[in-house]
């Protein structure tokens, strides 16, 4: 009814034909989006445009056939097609057709002019409003635009004449070629004019997208008849000029801009990144915020500003919650991110609206309910006003509840892999739970790797309910089709810049041709994180050429791997420290790791030259070669070491677990010892030669190599020095370490770790003071000065290192910013280092916090420790840091 209205009221104003020649217009009913009926603001606004138009001399043509295709032949969807055969069979020379939109409390009004018969578009229109009332004046502002517009092309169009063509030109050019725009146009000399013809070259000119108006023009010449096509390129974009934002910088509204310099310049997508800023301040709260748009062209520049007005931020008055029982008001408040001002909201920026994040609060309202079982729960109705003073936001959302539901019987049905039972037990529902739509998904997710593994990559799991109203209960079956077992046709690998494409595929445990393996794909993605080249990693399975084909989707992320410092910092144990360093982990891109370092301070230095090939031979062969000298100061002696160490590592099992061989030759000096030194010490005086061969087995299932959230890295290894192996220094060593990750909620990862060492000397020599073991410090017992903890002598009381140690770490890491790899963490440490056995009950204990954050010059952890149980002439607390090198 409100369609016919529309028409009845273009009809009484625009029916009568004028004597003047002017613009002849067929407007056609505009389209209505909202979620709520807009019909009567439609029909105002269509009655704006045809008196608006009228006043400007402009004819309403084609009423009483539209208004026939809707009362007779039932046409609700008005389509530009139909507008445009309408409009000429109407004998119209434009069209006129667009959309009204209500988005929340913002009106949004936007159309478009085409001329009808070279059937392209001269104008394009968009307009927003807070109120209805404000429309029609919206329509009054652009109809003597719009009317010249036409007018102009009108007085452009060629006039229909007949002959043959003498010559055809291209004028306004200049940028572009006159032949290449020709090369697009049906008119050649020689041939007969023809007025369709040429409207068609028109619209094939204009459809480059290089031009802002393209007419054309029949003249006669001394030598005949000319065809000139006149044209207005488009001009480039010479600058983006954003002006009037204080509140926001000037880089985040770039970040959503389209538009680039140095391209050609787009009115539409201008318009939309006009809405876009808007948008943007939308989101922090600045719901009132005005972007203005002008394109100042200058010959074949253009320079577009955005003029924003950015007025107060709106705040959220009040959020009011209707209909909920089960769950108390601040329960649901509690799970939206919207909320409302508070006294210190100027501080915290806390209660802004953003209708994104409104959106989002009531999807994870609706998830609150069903993982809680509530599974007829539902939104009735929700809705954010503005208040007449535009500065508050007034929320109301209702909730229908219903009740709670707990899981029946559960079963799996279809194209059973296996044992139906073992399916089951993955399944993180059973009989008796209460309902959770999370816990379902994660199970269909167990289901999917079960038969991903197999190759079933393909497979559905289709979920059928049957609620019991009685016993308040849900039966759920599962129903499994496998379909066919499917292969890696392709991997295809992008991101990576610098890492060549062979580094990343031999880490890949899926290859082209194979079947697929979802658990293989999870082994993929962990080897590749667990490299440290890459700040992220994606391995995904996409769509292949055929149902039994899939490909293998690899997108990294890549951080720096390299690095040249200089500098003076300050260690906890060193003080002062001069470093210099050159390394790359991924030199060339070939995964080859070098390491030149040194550090100077006034108590140590140290100097090392490390390379490593990962892959000997193309294979999991790993081998190195480390060079070094290091000597330092401690309170009774001094330590002198330089030599080289040799590195051979060989895979056991799959990638996961390796076996090393380490071989190091060391000399070591031990001088300037106090006269009160320790006997373990005096004994130990002068030069002496460490020749030592490693063997040790690392099994490492981690998923990142600095931060990994889940896995396993275990190591136990012999050391024997002397005897054998040469050397003057007789001793074995036995370590052990176990490391477990948990990932938690919110992205939280806690994790254990134990550490075991023992060692003795054979052949009558005691064991050297530099490999016994000193706890305390950043990497044993945080809250303990380094080197502070072990076996005292009894005569001078001066720490002389243990033969055993026992150290014990656990740690609660939480994100601070994802973005920038900053983490923060809480942990207690507990370990002591014994001459004998080890006695449980002699361990001393520390817990604190500190951050971890990947820097660009290498991992860099920040931790504060406090003693637990502090005993006389120990420190209560320490703080301590390091960069580079892993917990």
């Amino acid at each position: 009814m409100g369609l016919v209205i529309v028409f009845t009221a273009c009809f009484l104003i625009g029916g009568t034909r004028r004597a003047v020649a002017g613009p002849r217009v067929a407007l056609g009913p505009f389209d209505m989006y909202g979620q709520t009926d807009i019909s009567r603001e439609r029909k105002e606004v269509m009655e704006a445009f045809a008196s608006a138009l009228s006043r400007e001399g402009v004819e309403i043509a084609g009423i009483e056939a539209l208004k026939k295709l809707y009362v007779e032949e039932g046409v609700k969807n008005f389509t530009e097609e139909i507008l445009l055969r309408i409009a000429g069979d109407e004998g119209a020379d434009f069209a006129i057709t667009g959309s009204i939109a209500l988005l929340e409390s913002t009106y949004s009004l936007n159309w478009r002019v085409i001329d009808v018969r070279a059937g392209r578009l001269i104008g394009s229109y968009s307009k927003t409003a807070l109120s209805a009332l404000e429309l029609p004046g919206l329509v009054m502002e652009a109809a003597p635009g719009m009317n010249e517009k036409m007018l102009a092309t009108l007085r452009a169009m060629p006039v229909e004449r007949t002959g043959v063509l003498f010559e055809v030109a291209v004028e306004g050019t200049k940028r572009i070629d006159a032949d290449a725009v020709l090369k697009n146009v049906a008119s050649k000399a020689g041939e007969p004019f023809s007025p369709d013809i040429v409207r068609d070259d028109i619209r094939a000119i204009y459809s480059t997208g290089y031009f802002d108006d393209v007419t054309a023009d029949l003249s006669e010449t001394s030598s005949g008849k000319k065809l000139t096509f006149m044209v207005k390129e488009k001009p480039f974009v010479r600058d983006i000029v954003i002006k009037g934002n204080k509140k926001l910088s000037e880089e985040k509204l770039r970040e959503a801009i389209t538009v680039k310099k140095g391209t050609l310049i787009n009115r539409t997508l201008a318009a939309e990144d006009a809405e876009r800023l808007r948008a943007v301040y939308g989101q922090s709260g600045f719901y009132l915020a005005e972007v203005k748009h002008e394109i100042d062209s200058e010959g074949i520049d253009a320079t577009i500003t955005f003029d924003i007005t950015e007025n107060e931020k709106v705040k959220v008055k009040r959020i009011t919650v209707i209909g909920n029982e089960k769950f108390s008001d601040k329960d649901i408040i509690d799970i939206m991110a919207t909320q409302k001002a508070g006294i210190f909201s100027f501080i915290t920026g806390s209660g802004s609206f953003d209708e994104y994040a409104f959106e989002n609060d009531i999807s994870l309202i609706m998830k609150h309910y069903y993982d809680k079982g509530y599974i007829d729960a539902d939104i009735l109705d929700y809705k954010a006003l503005l208040g007449e003073d535009k500065k508050w936001f007034y929320i109301t959302i209702a909730i229908s509840e219903g009740e709670r539901f707990k899981v029946g019987k559960f079963d799996i049905t279809g194209d059973i892999l296996g044992e139906k039972e073992d399916l089951i037990e993955r399944l993180k529902l059973e009989p008796g739970d209460v309902f959770s739509r999370t816990k379902l998904s994660k199970s269909i997710e167990a289901l999917a790797e079960v038969y991903g593994n197999e190759g079933y990559a393909n497979a559905d799991f289709n979920t059928s309910t049957a609620k019991d109203y009685e016993k308040l209960t849900v039966d759920l079956v599962i129903n499994v089709v496998k379909h066919e077992q499917v292969y890696v046709d392709r991997i295809d690998i992008r991101g990576n810049v610098r890492t060549r494409d062979k580094v990343i595929r031999r880490e890949m445990e899926v290859k082209e041709e194979d079947l697929f393996s979802s658990i293989a794909l999870k082994k993929s993605k962990n080897n590749l994180k667990r490299l440290g080249y890459f700040e992220d990693v994606s391995v995904a399975k996409t769509e292949g050429p055929g149902g039994d084909k899939v490909n293998v989707d690899v997108l990294v992320k890549e951080r720096p791997t390299g690095a040249v410092t200089f500098g003076v910092g300050y260690s906890s144990v060193d003080k002062i420290i001069g470093t210099a360093s050159i390394s790359q982990s991924n030199l060339m891109g070939t995964g080859l790791k070098l390491d030149l370092s040194g550090s100077v301070s006034a108590t140590s230095n140290r100097y090392q030259l490390s390379f490593t090939e990962p892959w000997l031979f193309d294979r999991p062969i790993s081998a190195g070669v480390d060079l070094f000298k290091t000597s330092r100061e401690y309170p009774d002696f001094t330590e002198s070491k330089d030599g080289f160490g040799l590195r051979l590592g060989l895979p056991l099992y799959k990638r996961n677990t390796y076996l090393h061989f380490n071989y190091r030759l060391e000399n070591v000096n031990i001088d300037h010892v106090a006269a009160a030194a320790s006997t373990v010490i005096l004994e130990q005086e002068g030069r002496s030669t460490v020749s030592s061969l490693t063997t040790l087995v690392k099994h490492d299932t981690r998923d990142d190599l600095f931060f990994p959230t889940e896995g396993v890295l275990a190591t136990l290894s012999t050391e024997v020095a002397g005897g054998p192996v040469g050397g003057t220094i007789n001793y074995v060593k036995y370590e052990g370490s176990a490391s477990k990750y948990f990932l938690l909620p919110w992205e939280t990862v806690f994790s254990i770790r134990g550490v075991v060492g023992y060692t003795h000397s054979f052949g009558g020599q005691e064991v050297p003071i530099f490999e016994r073991y000193f706890l305390g410090g950043m990497n044993s017992v945080r809250g303990f000065k380094t080197r502070s903890l072990g076996p005292v002598d009894s005569v001078t009381g001066e720490i002389i290192g243990g033969r055993s140690k026992v150290v014990f770490n656990s740690e609660y890491i939480f994100p601070i910013s994802e973005k920038d790899n900053f983490r923060g963490v809480l942990f207690f440490d507990m370990g002591n280092a014994y001459e004998g056995a080890i006695k449980p009950g002699d361990m001393r204990k520390g817990a604190g916090f500190g951050i971890r954050w990947y820097s660009p010059i290498g991992p860099l952890r920040l931790e504060w420790g406090y003693n637990l149980d502090r005993k006389k002439d120990e420190r209560p607390s320490m703080w301590e840091f390091t960069i580079g090198g892993s917990f």
